[in-house]
């Protein structure tokens, strides 16, 4: 007669991978866990990105989204200041929606939306200092 294990067709290390899969599973749960947990610059529950140059891009498309209720955001250029600050110069090209035809009030079957071009100035820690609209055609 054939032992246990053969008659399934699993050997003695397929009937423990379950356990080592499960095993993984719950140590990927609780790093997510843990990462929920970082405090960060973008908000809590938000785990920082990986280096300062993406950090201040996720400041910046954070501050975007949220303030101006862009689509869409193209950011163009990112550099640290150029006077000797420890700060973040941005331009980004953003898809939001039209103002005058939303105070309109028209019934529309699509949202309109206009291209515009902001530079930011971030501080250190990625707040946002100053936004300027450069217009569509600059």
């Amino acid at each position: 007669m054939l032992p246990k294990s053969e008659h399934s067709g699993r050997t003695e290390r397929d009937q423990h991978q379950p356990d080592d899969l499960q095993g993984l599973a719950k140590a990927s749960f609780e790093i997510a866990k843990a990462l929920k947990q970082v405090s960060s610059p973008l908000g809590p529950g938000l785990a920082a990105p990986v280096g300062k140059v993406a950090a201040a891009r996720a400041a910046v498309r954070q501050f975007l989204a949220a303030e101006l209720e862009a689509r869409e955001i193209r950011i163009t250029k990112i550099a640290p200041t150029d006077h000797g600050g420890t700060g973040w110069t941005a331009e980004a090209e953003i898809l939001a929606p039209n103002l005058e035809i939303k105070m309109l009030g028209l019934p529309l079957t699509q949202e309109v939306l206009e291209r515009e071009r902001y530079t930011l100035e971030l501080e250190a820690d990625l707040t946002v200092r100053s936004y300027e609209n450069r217009g569509p055609d600059e």
